[in-house]
């Protein structure tokens, strides 16, 4: 052994041998099979050559490695670093026989002095001269199969899994971006295949054997790599390695919670595939304004503070879709005074059909064991009730002055922001924000007071009058006409019938053009009055990807269209033989039946915008009254509800 040549057993230093090396010889003094290789230090050549004596005691170290071919490859100080990679910089010569060994050495030495190098090393903030590496000679694996493999996935950051690229043959296809491999997804924890290719190259004793090196890498290194590997028939070799050097999310957290996701009425609002955008949007929306509602309801800063996480994820993009995270809202709700005892008749306020396992809901909100426990709880419902009866009283004065803000909010034309830098646009939507968002107090207490109504209305109904009393309730609250809700139905209906007596106009507006629109100038009127107030009530309008009507008329055209052509359908009050049949024998309740104008909104209800509020917070009848826009159902995913265990996420 010379001073410039070393034996993989000869557990040298990266400032002697580089980073390559360096890593291998300490994984083989660690029982890592490693195929044979010795290594030469970058002080071993001159001009780019082996010295004659040092030429000599490679040829007589070279048979200790075993019979070639060989493979040539760099070693720098910093290569395969937890820092610099310096990954495809130098030059690697495979399937090199002894005779070609030293002439294939000089190459890859040379190959560290090219202007490449210096590039890399002077934006990475390294010594621009200092590329030249020390060499490592390593002998072939005849591979059935090679590839990569990460600890950890590079991509997403996941840690929790095992990330494999494999190829048949050699990896040097792979590794070089000359083939593309296949990928499999291995859970770091228990070795299970998530994701494969339908015919592998890999076997599954293949991933099992790569699981447990990874495992073990992972464990003597002290953190995520990147590694490449070979199998020599049955026999899985490890060729190299180096740390992950891209950012990685912290470990997950344990969680051993039973997860339920349902879109029972959030498909309405954000029906089929949702942007990233509008989700992240929704959810932030949907964190501050309960936050807002909690504190109206007389919950304390520290206990919303306590439960930032519950507010922060009232929703989840599943497979692109929206879902409510229902035990979040449970969470939400249980802060509120009185749920413990009340549980069932909130969430027939909420309209949950599927309520959730008893002895999951208790963990949340345990009823009160002690009588002093349920003495303050009751004094804490009493005070929530003074509460809402003095917001009740000034809902009014609530409204007006919400009107004001949601006015002001929205007086300057839209087309003024079309030309404004993103700094301006970024502070008028936080002035927005700021005089909306947290302050969305009207729409919050006026929902919540129609909630308590909905609820209470239709237990009394049920109790008075069983499955009769519930129908009955139903018919009382569909089809309420004066709603500034339904304004934009009201108006494609007039609408409508000014199109009805011009067949040429009603066929170019049913091919979604307004072409014709100009032999009825009331009609391209009342159009432009539309476009002025409801622009962004289109299709799927909560969804900030869906195209407004004021840049695509075109839904609006087809829409009046379809009124001018539709039968008109009056709602029928509730016929007197229903009531009668209802409350037979009970003139006293008869007398304080419900009018079919029951649970409609007030006149003076701000009116929708983006920053819709909980549609559970709406009076919802089991069977919606027909609507425009209409609303376009997630197709085969028609699911309602999702339970995730642990293991499944």
């Amino acid at each position: 052994m010379t001073g410039a040549i070393h034996l993989m057993d000869a557990n040298q230093s990266a400032a002697t041998v580089g980073g390559k090396a360096a890593v291998l010889m300490h994984l083989v003094a660690r029982g890592f099979e490693v195929p044979p290789f010795l290594a030469i230090t970058p002080d071993a050549f001159a001009d780019g050559t082996l010295a004659p004596d040092r030429v000599a005691a490679l040829k007589h170290h070279l048979p200790l490695l075993g019979p070639g071919p060989y493979a040539v490859r760099s070693s720098a100080r910093e290569e395969d670093g937890q820092s610099h990679s310096h990954a495809g910089q130098f030059l690697s010569v495979l399937d090199v026989d002894a005779a070609d060994v030293v002439e294939a050495a000089g190459r890859v030495w040379r190959s560290g002095l090219a202007d490449n190098v210096a590039v890399y090393r002077s934006t990475q903030g390294l010594d621009g001269t200092g590329g030249a590496p020390a060499v490592l000679i390593q002998q072939m694996v005849d591979a059935r199969c090679a590839g990569v493999a990460f600890t950890a996935d590079p991509v997403t950051g996941r840690t929790d899994r095992v990330v494999i690229s494999a190829i048949a043959g050699l990896g040097d296809r792979l590794v070089g971006g000359e083939e593309d491999g296949e990928t499999y997804m291995i859970d770091k924890a228990n070795g299970a295949v998530q994701e494969q290719p339908d015919t592998p190259v890999l076997a599954a004793d293949d991933l099992a054997a790569l699981h447990a090196l990874a495992q073990k890498l992972e464990a003597t290194l002290g953190g995520p790599q990147d590694f490449e590997w070979a199998f020599e028939g049955k026999h899985l070799r490890l060729l190299q390695a180096r740390p992950i050097t891209t950012s990685l999310r912290p470990a997950p957290l344990a969680d051993d919670h039973l997860l339920v996701f349902d879109n029972s009425n959030i498909v309405e609002s954000y029906p089929g595939l949702v942007s990233p955008l509008t989700y992240s949007f929704a959810q932030y929306a949907y964190s501050r304004v309960y936050r807002a509602f909690v504190r109206v309801v007389g919950v304390n800063e520290d206990t919303v503070r306590d439960n930032a996480a519950v507010f922060d994820n009232m929703l989840s993009r599943i497979d692109g879709r929206v879902y409510y995270n229902l035990g979040n809202w449970y969470q939400a709700l249980a802060l509120l005074p009185g749920f413990a005892f009340n549980r069932g008749y909130m969430e027939t306020m909420m309209g949950v059909n599927e309520p959730l396992p008893p002895e999951f809901v208790a963990t949340m909100a345990p009823p009160p064991s002690g009588l002093l426990s349920r003495l303050r709880e009751t004094l804490r419902v009493g005070a929530v009730g003074l509460r809402l009866l003095w917001a009740a009283i000034r809902l009014d004065g609530t409204i007006k002055v919400f009107y004001r803000r949601l006015n002001a909010a929205l007086a300057e034309p839209a087309a003024n922001y079309d030309t404004l830098p993103t700094s301006a646009l970024a502070a008028r939507y936080r002035r927005i924000e700021a005089d909306l968002l947290d302050r969305w107090d009207a729409p919050l207490i006026n929902d919540f007071l129609c909630m308590m109504a909905f609820g209470a209305s239709r237990k009394l109904l049920e109790r008075w009058a069983g499955p009769a009393g519930i129908e009955l309730h139903n018919e009382a609250m569909i089809g309420q006409g004066d709603m500034i809700s339904a304004e934009p139905a009201r108006r494609i209906q007039a609408m409508g019938r000014l199109a009805a007596l011009d067949p040429t106009l009603l066929e170019s507006l049913a091919d979604g053009r307004g072409d014709a629109l100009d032999r009825n100038a009331a009609l391209n009127q009342a159009i432009a009055d539309y476009l002025a107030k409801f622009a962004e009530r289109c299709t799927e309008e909560l969804k900030l990807e869906s195209v407004t009507l004021d840049r695509d008329p075109s839904p609006l055209y087809r829409a009046i269209a379809a009124a001018a052509t539709a039968p008109t359908h009056e709602t029928p009050p509730v016929p007197s033989a229903t009531l009668d049949s209802v409350f037979a024998g009970k003139p006293v309740r008869r007398t304080g039946r419900f009018r079919p104008r029951l649970g409609q909104e007030p006149r003076s209800r701000p009116r929708k915008s983006a920053l819709r509020t909980h549609p559970h917070l709406r009076p919802r009848p089991q069977t919606p009254p027909r609507r425009w826009p209409p609303v376009s159902r997630p197709g085969p995913h028609r699911d309602r509800r999702r339970y995730l265990l642990p293991h499944h996420r």
